[in-house]
């Protein structure tokens, strides 16, 4: 009697043993859609998210259209990624009412979404991982106050109309400039994400508006188009503000050219977005919202530590 005891014992601490490794290697299939999968912006959210998925043993698909100014092809890309059937989905909306649509059917699919860095026009998403984009444009508005203040005029490089961090970084921008300064927006124009039109932009906004003395790109591509204008134009009494701050605008920076930038963690984002689906297929609880900080960079801090992994994504 005693040895079959034994036995059933020992079959039940086998089974249990076998159920608690099944628990701690499940894995689970996760999409990622951007906005561009050709930008560093995005590959530095990527890397967040790979990292994650290590730790968490998620596996992890990267889509996206090319370029931001494809958006509509994100419609599509939902869609596939709906018949697919993966256990969540981890969303950059490209545009703020378009995208609303396909993430509710991914939501009456049983697919729960997280949002990242943009968010849509419905409220039946999980949790949303971004920058306080608001913010990120009233930032940017008081360092050009306190770097150039009194009555400037400025123009504004914008990028994708309607995404969501397009649209709130442009009114927390203009705010804060309307409200708080002397200073005055003569023109606010939008480049689509895309660089070769940002420089010309902001060649055109320079001949439209002679007296400008400052210009504010909303975005990494904005910023250098800017700067790549003002170069050309040898223009180096022109205020150049931007947020975000890549490789080459940190080149421009170095050089003068980029005078301050307002920097995201995109890195963070796409980490916090993986931990948080994890969270939810396992069944904690998340926060509704979760924001990463942004940072003040200049000339003369831009080498530090701190900045330095976030400009470069090698480092």
């Amino acid at each position: 009697m005693k040895n079959k005891i034994c036995l059933v014992f020992l079959i039940l601490v086998i089974i249990l043993n076998l159920c608690s490794c099944t628990t701690a290697k499940k894995s689970f299939n996760v999409d990622l859609i951007v906005k561009s999968t050709d930008s560093e912006f995005w590959a530095s959210v990527y890397d967040g998210a790979k990292a994650a998925g290590a730790k968490y043993n998620i596996d992890l698909r990267f889509l996206g259209p090319t370029k931001e100014k494809d958006y509509q092809n994100q419609v599509s890309i939902i869609k596939q990624s709906i018949v697919r059937q993966p256990d969540a989905i981890i969303l950059a909306a490209g545009d703020y009412y378009i995208m609303a649509e396909p993430m509710e059917m991914a939501v009456k699919a049983k697919i729960p979404v997280i949002l990242v860095d943009s968010g849509v026009n419905s409220d039946k998403w999980t949790s949303f991982v971004s920058t306080d984009n608001y913010k990120a444009g009233e930032v940017l508005a008081q360092e050009i106050e306190k770097r150039v203040g009194g009555t400037a005029e400025i123009g504004v490089i914008s990028f994708v109309k309607n995404s969501l961090p397009s649209l709130e970084r442009t009114a927390g921008f203009s705010d804060y400039i309307s409200e708080k300064t002397n200073m005055k927006i003569v023109e606010t124009v939008y480049c689509d994400s895309n660089i070769e039109k940002s420089e010309q932009l902001t060649k055109e906004m320079i001949e439209n508006h002679p007296t400008i003395k400052v210009i504010a790109g909303l975005n990494a591509q904005s910023a250098t188009g800017a700067a790549r204008a003002l170069e050309a134009l040898e223009r180096s009494d022109i205020f150049l503000a931007g947020i975000d701050c890549t490789v080459e605008e940190a080149d421009y920076m170095e050089q003068g050219i980029i005078d301050v930038a307002v920097l995201q963690n995109p890195y963070l984002m796409g980490y916090f977005s993986v931990e948080t689906a994890y969270n939810v297929l396992m069944k904690k609880r998340v926060e509704r919202n979760i924001r990463t900080e942004v940072y003040v960079v200049d000339k003369d801090n831009m080498f530090s530590e701190e900045y330095q992994r976030l400009i470069f994504p090698f480092y």
